[in-house]
């Protein structure tokens, strides 16, 4: 029996940077398993660094401990007109630290960050636990590309903080139950792993919006999953997960309801099988009508979410939505992880 090593947010060096998102659901556009990226992170410009030793900055003493320095983060002024999948972790912090000031409030902080990161590359399976497991040797965060749940993990552990630190530290405990990184740990079934294990941070709006709805249940075997997809052998018991959506023919009733930030979880399905298999935010258009923003092949893009759920009909049931939980922020500091 393999039993793997589990390494707690807390104990993360800040040098090594990485990433993870779900495998094994459906998601909007699959497509082939990208290269592994880099080890220290999944920005080109770093990876480039770290690959090129003539690209590294000049140590400026004799004895720096530091070899591969990352440049001077851009100003405020220049991040302000720059997108934000081609900023560098720096940048990020310098950026994240004067946004929480000019932006209170998380949500709106959320939507300013998702718009920033429009037309961002799709890359479907971007995401791993290396360097701390090698099962799945794709790094634990990236910044140029993401796919749909990625893009929304990331987005809203940026929204929460006002530091780099911060940022990865959240990010963990939203990807990875209780925080513990490990492809057995990675929240990998949206319904039965992500939601409940994110309860800490977000509400199931979905029975409270008013709309009639419709259960669904699904027999999860993740033993069987981990040893299908990741060659391991891990005893976990099966469950029988009993969980709701909205259909599509409710929608238009609670939209009214719907606040900017909400997850968006999209419900597909085969004959009488229902399952998550996209994920985004909920945000309003410029008249107040309700948007869909999200990643999806081949960017990340906003469109309208009556327009997306016609768009898809026939393969898009209903939806799941989620809500940032207040009551919880004012107990939540990185420092807590």
């Amino acid at each position: 029996m393999c039993k793997i090593p589990i390494l707690p947010a807390s104990f993360l060096p800040l040098l090594l940077l990485s990433c993870a998102a779900s495998k094994t659901t459906g998601t909007e556009e699959a497509s082939a398993a990208a290269n592994p990226a880099s080890v220290v992170s999944g920005n080109p410009a770093t990876t480039q660094a770290t690959q090129d030793a003539s690209a590294r900055v000049p140590r400026t003493r004799r004895m720096d401990p530091v070899v591969q320095h990352l440049p001077a983060p851009r100003s405020l002024e220049v991040l302000k007109k720059t997108p934000l999948y081609e900023f560098r972790e720096n940048e990020v912090d310098l950026y994240l630290r004067a946004l929480k000031k000019r932006i209170p409030d998380p949500r709106a902080r959320l939507v300013h960050l998702a718009r920033k990161n429009l037309g961002q590359r799709y890359e479907i399976f971007c995401l791993g636990e290396y360097p701390f497991e090698t099962y799945d040797p794709d790094p634990l965060y990236t910044l140029d590309r993401s796919d749909c749940v990625t893009f929304t993990e990331q987005m809203y552990s940026m929204a929460l903080n006002d530091s780099w630190k911060g940022f990865f530290e959240t990010l963990m405990h939203i990807r990875y139950k209780d925080g513990e990184i490990g492809v057995a740990t990675r929240n990998h079934y949206t319904e039965a792993d992500w939601n409940p294990n994110n309860v800490w941070l977000f509400t199931d709006m979905t029975e409270k919006l008013g709309g009639k709805t419709d259960p669904f249940t699904m027999n999860v075997d993740r033993a069987r999953m981990l040893e299908k997809q990741f060659g391991i052998d891990v005893e976990i018991p099966k469950e029988k997960f009993v969980t709701s959506y909205l259909p599509v023919s409710s929608l238009e009733e609670v939209y009214p309801k719907l606040e900017e930030g909400d997850i968006v979880e999209v419900v597909k399905g085969k004959g009488s099988g229902r399952w998550v298999g996209h994920v985004g935010l909920f945000v309003r258009g410029p008249k107040g009508e309700p948007h869909f923003l999200h990643s999806s092949a081949p960017r990340v893009k906003e469109e309208s979410l009556p327009g997306y759920a016609a768009r898809m009909k026939g393969k898009v049931y209903g939806f799941k939505f989620l809500r940032l939980s207040t009551g919880h922020l004012s107990v939540f500091r990185s420092s807590d992880f």
